[in-house]
């Protein structure tokens, strides 16, 4: 009887521990490793982009971005905005990136907008910055908490604590 006992005690532990370590698989995402992860889009009205990183990894909900650039092409006057960043995670599905660390928007006029945190919805060409921006330009430089660019980047709008310092020379 004494043996019975330990069996089904050692048999219910073993189910036990089995139980948990499945459960523990898989709530966690398995990831994909992609070495130069590329997407592009060139649509009929004109929208273009291009994003790249060093490294991403991907799973069943995101993909995860490593030393990213890219480049963006506004609809209406065909301007050029580039793109800078350590990390992001990027949806294809919604067009929609998310940027964390060292982010970097710049065009070929000389305007850099940079910020430690920034989301960019490329289907309604909304970027939305946060924490630490800063705007230079020929025109000065603006420094905020956070900062919407739309318009096809002719209009930004910032708030929380706002400075300007503006070149009188232009």
């Amino acid at each position: 009887m004494l043996i019975k006992f330990f069996n089904l005690n050692n048999l219910l532990l073993f189910l036990v521990a089995l139980f948990i370590s499945i459960s523990l698989v898989y709530s966690e995402d398995l990831f994909i490793e992609i070495d130069n992860p590329k997407f592009s889009e060139k649509g009929l009205s004109d929208k273009t982009y291009e994003i790249k990183a060093e490294k991403g990894l991907k799973s069943d909900k995101e993909l995860k971005l490593f030393v990213i650039e890219g480049k963006f092409k506004t609809a209406k006057d065909g301007k050029w905005i580039y793109l800078e960043a350590d990390k992001g995670n990027f949806s294809q599905d919604n067009n929609f990136i998310e940027l964390q660390e060292n982010i970097i928007f710049y065009t070929d006029d000389g305007e850099k907008l940079s910020s430690n945190y920034a989301t960019f919805d490329i289907q309604n060409d909304i970027i939305e910055l946060a924490e630490n921006v800063s705007h230079e330009s020929i025109k000065g430089l603006i420094l905020s908490d956070s900062s919407t660019i739309t318009n096809n980047f002719n209009k930004i709008t910032y708030f929380g604590n706002v400075e300007s310092l503006i070149n009188a020379s232009e």
